[in-house]
C-alpha cells in the first residue's frame, strides 16, 4: 500500500476494537490523514463504503472474540457432517447473537427516526417483500395491527404489484429485501413511489437498486457469516435482522404516539385473552 493508506492498515491491525467503533471523522484524526484517505483506503481492501467497512469490522471482532482456545470459531459458518445437536445449536444461537451485535452497527437512529415518523404520520402502510422476507413483513403486520396503524401485505405476488399501483399519496410503502435486488420487490416499491407514496427500504446493501428509489433506508447486516462465507440469504438466521428491524421501527412508532399505542394494545389484549380461553366440549370454560 501507498504510505498514507500503510498508516491506516497499521492502525486497524493495532486496534481492532477501538477503530469498530470510530466514524470516519475519528478514523481519520487516529492515523493523521484525511477522510478522504479513509475512504480509498476501505476501498483498497475491496468494500463498497465506509458503512460497509464498520459492518466488516463489527463482524470479525465478533468471530475474534468467539474463537475458542483451539482457534475453532463458534460462530455459525458451514454445518457439516460431523455436527451435532449440541454443536449445531451453538453455531446458530451465536450467529443470532451476531447479527444483533451487528445492527448496532448497520442501523442508524436517525434513519430509524425519520422512518417512524412517515409511518406514525401516514394513514397506512403497505408491506413488499418475497421468499423468507415475507416472514419480517408478516410479524409487521401484525405488529402494527396491534397499534391501529392499518397495514397491508399479500403474499401473492401480483396482488402485491395492485396494491403498489392503487396505494394512496399519503401512504407509506417499505419493501423488505436482503440483496435489495429481488426484482419482484423492487417493481412493487417503484410502483408505490410513482403513486405518491412515501418509501422505506430494508435492506442488507445501502447502494442496491432498491435503497436507491427509497426515502429512507434502513441498513441490515449483510447476511453473510463473518469469516466471510457463504451468503445465508435463504437461512432463517439471516431473516433475524430484519425482525430486528421491525420490532425496532414498531416500537418507535409507538414510543411516539405512546398514549394511543398503549390504549390499542389494552383493547386487544382483552380479545386475545378471550381467544385463549380453553373451552370444554359442553361450552363451558
Amino acid at each position: 500500500m501507498k504510505p498514507t493508506l500503510q498508516a491506516v492498515a497499521d492502525t486497524v491491525l493495532a486496534r481492532p476494537s477501538k477503530v469498530s467503533g470510530m466514524n470516519i471523522k475519528e478514523l481519520a484524526a487516529a492515523c493523521d490523514v484525511s477522510e478522504a484517505s479513509i475512504s480509498r483506503f476501505v476501498r483498497e481492501v475491496g468494500l463498497s463504503s465506509f458503512r460497509a467497512f464498520q459492518i466488516r469490522m463489527a463482524e470479525e471482532r465478533v468471530s475474534a472474540e468467539d474463537d475458542g482456545p483451539s482457534g475453532q470459531s463458534s460462530i455459525y459458518e458451514t454445518i457439516g457432517r460431523g455436527d451435532t445437536a449440541s454443536t449445531i445449536l451453538t453455531k446458530v444461537a451465536h450467529r443470532n447473537a451476531d447479527v444483533a451485535r451487528a445492527c448496532l452497527s448497520t442501523l442508524n437512529p436517525s434513519a430509524l427516526e425519520s422512518a417512524a415518523q412517515m409511518i406514525r404520520q401516514a394513514p397506512a402502510v403497505y408491506f413488499f417483500a418475497a421468499g423468507l422476507s415475507t416472514l419480517a413483513a408478516e410479524n409487521a403486520l401484525m405488529r402494527f395491527s396491534r397499534i391501529g396503524k392499518p397495514a397491508t401485505f399479500h403474499r401473492d405476488r401480483n396482488s402485491q404489484l395492485l396494491a403498489a399501483t392503487a396505494v394512496r399519496p399519503d401512504a407509506v410503502a417499505i419493501a423488505i429485501s436482503d440483496s435489495g435486488r429481488t426484482h419482484q420487490t423492487v417493481l412493487a416499491l417503484t410502483a408505490a413511489r410513482e403513486a405518491g407514496a412515501g418509501t422505506i427500504a430494508i435492506t442488507s446493501f445501502a447502494e442496491s437498486t432498491l435503497a436507491r428509489i427509497a426515502d429512507t433506508v434502513l441498513v441490515t447486516p449483510t447476511g453473510y457469516a463473518a469469516a466471510g462465507d457463504e451468503p445465508l440469504y435463504e437461512s432463517m438466521v439471516s431473516k433475524f435482522g430484519q425482525l430486528l428491524t421491525i420490532d425496532v421501527l414498531y416500537s418507535l412508532v409507538a414510543v411516539q404516539d405512546y398514549d394511543s399505542s398503549l390504549a390499542s394494545v389494552r383493547r386487544g389484549d382483552a380479545f386475545i385473552q378471550q381467544s385463549r380461553r380453553v373451552r370444554q366440549y359442553d361450552g363451558s370454560e
